[in-house]
Formats: C-alpha cells, sequence, structure tokens
C-alpha cells in the first residue's frame, strides 16, 4: 500500500452539497406520489427507459461507434458496483473459454482505488477478497500481465489522465488482447456529460462502458454500465436475466438526475427529444424503449403480467397499477419496495422536514454517525450507497480486523448483494456459478441441517475463522423460519472463545421488520459488525451504512489505513444521511414498535387461518414480525408441466394477488408497511387464506382467463384510440 497518500484526500466524498435541482427532483416526485422504489429489478419507469435511451446515445456519439449502434444499460448506485456488475458480465461472456483464462480480468487501476477493495491485504489475485484480478498501475505493467496469462476481460481505468503518448501504447495493448478474443471495459466514471466526444473511447472501442456519479451531478447515487445488445447476450434469456441485479438501481430520483444533466446535449426539436415526447405517456412505447436501452427479460415479464406491475402510483402503504387495458388497480402494498422505509411511499414530512429543511453546510453525516452509534453499540459508522456496498464495506473490514484469519462463515439461505465482495454472503450457488472465481476460504452451513450446531463448532474450533456474517430471517431464499437459537448460541459461544468477529445483515430487517427494533436484539448478546440500508432509505433517498466497534475500526486501520479512510469517505452524502437521520427519528415518533406489534398479530391469526390442504398452491408459511413467506407449490403430477420455480407459476401468483386479493405480492415474499393498517394487513391475509385454498390447476387456468380478457379489453381499447385519432 502507498503510504504516501494523503489521507485526509482519500477520504474526499464522490458527492457534492446537494443542489436545487436535485431537491425540486425530490419534491417533485414526493408530492405528486410518483413511485420512487416500488419493486427491486422488475421496476420499469418511463423515466429509466428515458436515461437508458439518453445513455445509448450519448456513449454513441463520444465515441467510434456506427450511427446505428445501440447500448443497453444496467443501472447502479456507484461506479464500483458497477465495475463489478462490468466484470461479472466480461466473466459470463467469456464463459465458453474460461478453461484457458479461468476467469481472470486484467485491471488498469492508476490510482488503486478498485485494487484496494478487491485485495485489501495485498495478498495477490489468487488470495485476495475479489480473485482473479490482476492490477496493473502504469500500461506497461498492464502490458506484462497481458503477456503472462490469458485472461477473459480487460478493465481501463483512468484513461482520462493519460497523456497521447500513453493512451496510444495503450491502444497497441487493447489491439493485441482483442486479437486473442478479450473483451474490454471502459471506465468513464468521471467523464463529462457535456462532452462533445472521449478521446479514449474513440481510440479504444470498448465493448462495455462504466458510467458513474458524474452522470447526476455528482448529487445521488449512481452508477451505470452499457454495452450492446450482444455483449449483454448471457443475461438475455428468462433463466439468466435476474442473475446480476440490485435493490435501488434506476430508481426514480437517480433516473431524473441523468436525464436532467445529459438532455442539454440536444436542442429542442431534435430527433432525441422526438423520441422521449414520443414515449410520454405511451406505456407500450416505453415498454419498447426499456427493452431496447435496458433489460429486455423484465419487459418480457411486464408483458405477459398486462401491465399488473405498472405501478403509476405510490402513496402511504397503497400502490396503484395500471392494466394495459386501461384499468386503474388500488392496491395494498405487500412487498413495500423490498422492504424500504420507515412510514411508507412519499411520506410528506420527507419534503417538510428534510427537503425544504436540507441546509448544505450542516454535517448530516457526523449526526447520523453518533445515532446510530447510540442506536447499535458500534462506534463506527462507514457511509453506503446500498444494501449491498454496506455488506461490501462490512466484510472488507473484517477481513482487514482478522488478517491471519481467512476464513469466512455464511449461513445458506442468506442473502448479502452482488457485487464480488457481497456476493460471498449471498449463499445461492446459482447465483455466484457464473461469476467466479470468487474468495475460495468460505464455510457455507446449512443452519436448519441436523448437523448445524456441531459442523459450525468444528470449523470454528480450528482458529482459522476471522468472520461469521449472520442474516437472521430471510427475505431472498426458500427458508421458512429463523435461525434456530442453538446455533446462535454456539456462535455467541465461539465469538467469546475463539476472537472470531460476528457481523449481522440488518439490511432488511431493522427498526421493527421482524418485530424488534433489530432482528439479532435478544438473540446474538454480542456483534462486531453491522450493515444497514432499506429502512434508512424513508424510501426516498439511497443510502445506507456499515457500522464496527472501536475494537474492529483501530485493528481494520492498522493494516490498511488509506482503504479505511476511503469506505469511511467516499459514499458520504450529506443528503442522504439527512434523510437516514430523519428516518430513525420518525422510529418512535410514529410509534412503530406499537405499531408493528398490533400488525404481527393480525399476520399470526392470518397464518393460523390458511388451510392445509394438501392439493392447494400454498404449502409451508412462515413470518417474523411483518416479514414473510408463503411456499409455492404445485401437486407431483403437474410437476412436468409446471416448474413450482418457474414463470408459469410465478405470473399465475402474481397477477392472483393483484386481481383477486388487491395487494401487491411478488411470488412468495410478503414485506408489509410498518405504517398499514390493521385493516390493511387484514385484507393481504384474507387474501393468504383464500389462496390457500386454491388448487394450482385452478390458480393456472384464472390467470390464462386473465390473459386473455386483458389481452381482449387491450385490442379494443387501441381500436378505440385509432377510432378517435384526428385524421
Amino acid at each position: 500500500m502507498p503510504l504516501n497518500v494523503d489521507l485526509t484526500e482519500s477520504a474526499v466524498s464522490l458527492f457534492r452539497p446537494a443542489a436545487p435541482e436535485t431537491l425540486t427532483i425530490l419534491t417533485d416526485l414526493i408530492e405528486q406520489r410518483h413511485p420512487i422504489f416500488a419493486m427491486p429489478s422488475w421496476f420499469v419507469t418511463e423515466d429509466a427507459a428515458h436515461a437508458g435511451y439518453l445513455i445509448s446515445t450519448f456513449l454513441r456519439e463520444i465515441g467510434a461507434a456506427p450511427a446505428s449502434a445501440r447500448y443497453r444499460c444496467f443501472f447502479a448506485n456507484s461506479r464500483y458496483e458497477a465495475l463489478h456488475g462490468a466484470i461479472k458480465l466480461l466473466r459470463h461472456r467469456a464463459a465458453a473459454t474460461a478453461s484457458r483464462h479461468r476467469g481472470r480480468v486484467a485491471v488498469l487501476d492508476p490510482d488503486g482505488t478498485l485494487h484496494r477493495r478487491a485485495d485489501p491485504l495485498g495478498e495477490g489475485p489468487e488470495r485476495a477478497l475479489a480473485p482473479g484480478l490482476v492490477f496493473a498501475d502504469t500500461v506497461a505493467a498492464l502490458d506484462e500481465s497481458l503477456a503472462q496469462a490469458p485472461c477473459g476481460g480487460l478493465v481501463l481505468r483512468g484513461t482520462d489522465r493519460l497523456g497521447a503518448e500513453h493512451l496510444a501504447e495503450l491502444a497497441d495493448v487493447v489491439r493485441r488482447a482483442r486479437r486473442d478474443g478479450t473483451r474490454v471495459a471502459l471506465d468513464l466514471g468521471d467523464v463529462d456529460p457535456l462532452a462533445a466526444h472521449d478521446a479514449a473511447s474513440d481510440l479504444l472501442g470498448p465493448d462495455l462502458f462504466v458510467l458513474g456519479e458524474s452522470l447526476t451531478g455528482h448529487q445521488v447515487p449512481f452508477g451505470a454500465f452499457a454495452g450492446d445488445p450482444e455483449m449483454f447476450a448471457p443475461w438475455s434469456h428468462p433463466s439468466t436475466g435476474f442473475l446480476h441485479s440490485n435493490t435501488y438501481g434506476g430508481n426514480t430520483v437517480a433516473m431524473r438526475a441523468v436525464t436532467a444533466r445529459l438532455l442539454p446535449r440536444w436542442p429542442e426539436g431534435s430527433p432525441v427529444r422526438d423520441v422521449l415526447a414520443a414515449t410520454t405517456g405511451d406505456w407500450q412505447r416505453t415498454l419498447d424503449l426499456y427493452a431496447r436501452h435496458v433489460n429486455p427479460m423484465t419487459v418480457r415479464m411486464h408483458r405477459k403480467l398486462h401491465g399488473a406491475l405498472h405501478v403509476v402510483r405510490a402513496e402511504g402503504a397503497r400502490l396503484t397499477v395500471e392494466l394495459d387495458s386501461g384499468r386503474r388497480l388500488d392496491l395494498v402494498d405487500g412487498l413495500c419496495g423490498a422492504g424500504l422505509g420507515i412510514n411508507g411511499h412519499n411520506p410528506l414530512d420527507a419534503v417538510t422536514d428534510v427537503v425544504r429543511r436540507h441546509d448544505p453546510g450542516r454535517d448530516y453525516v457526523g449526526e447520523l454517525d453518533r445515532i446510530l452509534a447510540r442506536e447499535t453499540g458500534l462506534a463506527r459508522a462507514f457511509p453506503a450507497v446500498s444494501g449491498a456496498s454496506a455488506v461490501e464495506s462490512a466484510i472488507i473490514l473484517a477481513r482487514l480486523a482478522r488478517p491471519d484469519r481467512r476464513r469466512i462463515v455464511v449461513f445458506r439461505h442468506n442473502y448479502g448483494g452482488k457485487t464480488l465482495v457481497s456476493l460471498l454472503a449471498t449463499a445461492a450457488e446459482r447465483t455466484r456459478a457464473p461469476f467466479g472465481p470468487l474468495y475460495a476460504d468460505i464455510r457455507y452451513i446449512d443452519p436448519y441441517g441436523p448437523e448445524a450446531v456441531r459442523e459450525f463448532r468444528r470449523e470454528a474450533a480450528g482458529g482459522e475463522v476471522g468472520l461469521v456474517w449472520v442474516e437472521l430471517v430471510h427475505g431472498s431464499s426458500n427458508s421458512y423460519a429463523p435461525i434456530p437459537d442453538p446455533l446462535l448460541r454456539a456462535v455467541t459461544e465461539a465469538r467469546a472463545e475463539q476472537g472470531l468477529l460476528v457481523g449481522v445483515d440488518e439490511v432488511l430487517t431493522s427498526f421493527y421488520r421482524c418485530g424488534t427494533r433489530f432482528a439479532h436484539q435478544g438473540r446474538l448478546p454480542d456483534i462486531d459488525l453491522m450493515s444497514l440500508s432499506k429502512a434508512l432509505s424513508y424510501g426516498c433517498f439511497p443510502t445506507g451504512s456499515a457500522l464496527v466497534s472501536e475494537e474492529v475500526y483501530q485493528a481494520a486501520r492498522r493494516a490498511n489505513p488509506l482503504l479505511v479512510e476511503e469506505l469511511r469517505g467516499q459514499h458520504a452524502h450529506q443528503l442522504g444521511a439527512h434523510f437516514a437521520g430523519h428516518a430513525v427519528a420518525q422510529v418512535d415518533a410514529l410509534q412503530i414498535a406499537s405499531r408493528v406489534a398490533a400488525l404481527s398479530e393480525v399476520v399470526r391469526r392470518g397464518l393460523a387461518a390458511m388451510a392445509g390442504n394438501r392439493r392447494g398452491v400454498v404449502g409451508r408459511r412462515f413470518a417474523e414480525g411483518l416479514l414473510g413467506r408463503f411456499e409455492p407449490r404445485v401437486p407431483r403430477p403437474l410437476r412436468r408441466l409446471v416448474d413450482p420455480e418457474g414463470e408459469w407459476l410465478t405470473f399465475a401468483l402474481i397477477s392472483w394477488w393483484i386481481r383477486r386479493a388487491r395487494a401487491f405480492v411478488v411470488y412468495d415474499v410478503f414485506l408489509l408497511p410498518l405504517v398499514a393498517t390493521e385493516g390493511e394487513i387484514q385484507q393481504v391475509m384474507d387474501g393468504a387464506r383464500r389462496l390457500s385454498r386454491i388448487s394450482a390447476p385452478r390458480l393456472l387456468a384464472e390467470a390464462a382467463v386473465f390473459r386473455l380478457v386483458e389481452r381482449v379489453r387491450r385490442r379494443a381499447r387501441v381500436r378505440g384510440h385509432a377510432v378517435r385519432r384526428p385524421q
């Protein structure tokens, strides 16, 4: 690690004080009850389609691509998340030749920021936290590393700081790499949105572009990676379309900020503005634009559901969807934006108490640090822009704090995120498989297995475990119970006896989502690290935090002070911290504890009233507080025709919940609003009771009828518009 780097400079945030334009975007969205976050991965908006189209056009204009070129974008929350996504796509795209390069990716990283995150202890590409990345800080070193072994991808950073001579040398290196079939990603995280062209884009002709916060004026957390449809081919199938995802990507605040920064490139009356005008207010054209420039698999799902996922209004505990036929349905939000927020969608106090009172000169980040220290008992906060970035920071800090203990224990069914580091805490093998090599010294233990306690104790007794990472209640798996108490007691004992660190993922479960203020309270008495995010967002702004004890902070700082200061500073966002601090204050102001206690009782009674029908479509079920799951089930004779995890049953369940129960429940998970009324929760549970009495054949038949009826209604609506259209 270069110790001559100024640590104060490394701690500088990537974000600037909130400008009036950003505050106006937030005010307009909240006051108009416009959905900001509705659901992860499947959320399509006109704003996101426009942003994707503008980014595609922008990249075509600043590079050497032909006028007919078209790019697809994957939205993330930071340049670092986007870089990880690009590396994952490079590896997946090169899977056919993996036996030759073994997932190796070469990275030109002059400032070392990506290198430090991937290999915090400087252990080399084989033993790094994100292995298989070979870093070079100069063009000559990059050329040398490429000559030593084949690679499946090449990532170029810092090209804007290269002189013409070194850029020409880099172009020669890229040409040689391409002859071996290597695809290239170019980091344009600091690109000027009004630039006429980019010398590196023009000269290098990359397959992927990585974008960052400059496209929101460094106002809103944002990142993206973009490439042509052929580059995205591995993620263009129903079974792979959501292998890479995130909760906040494509949120409406960021999309409007991107559009506001890019749109001045094109004058009024230009073809670009004509495209935006033609899709404004036209949902089918919006879907077409989104399919071309963002994710066609998401659009495929929307079209099959005929508007059931088309969210047009979000307020409190309710959403409104507009079907393709024009019908609008008012729904109880049973997903709550994947558990986002304390006070539902678009609470007006977000405007009156945060946006209008925001003081750009005030240190909200420091205030939030103190608030979270009081809340969690963990002294040091590391700002994040998402749950995944909070988990990633926590894992990096744990690795630094226990440098001689490489092993990490994660319990199966855990979900940590999908960056190359947070992916380690995501225990689903299918989600990790295409993106290796990944950190090898990690053990996944089934917490529900009969030998779980014995297996964990045997692992901990070896003295090699540095971190145990725990999500006590799972929101993204097929588990139907919290992690058992005997296993948690074993974790507590191992912490005391072995000196290992215990981290808890409270991204989904914090602030009474699962009945207690934090899900680990009363079950894990001592912890060292924690990740937070969704509750802190207040349903309005992407933010998060990794919390660590003073002991972990000091130990990590001794190992790599530069990286620790970068993690503390680079994602510090005063407006995000303002929203987060307000969110925490509202937990008690809104009496969330007593609300959830009452609402949880409604959920408990509702689950008890569900039928135990062996032929029914619902099998196991569970709930902790206002988080729960129903097991979709297909009778054995039908399984040859209907996959219980396939899209037919998924579509049938979603359409049933929305049509019949008037509840926005997506497939098998419910995350009920903390501020819902008892009547709204009862409506969802009445729906669950009715669903438990339905057989799979009947559910599928109803879904088929719904699709047919909506198709006929839409055609009639289109014909009616055509008749009324002026000649």
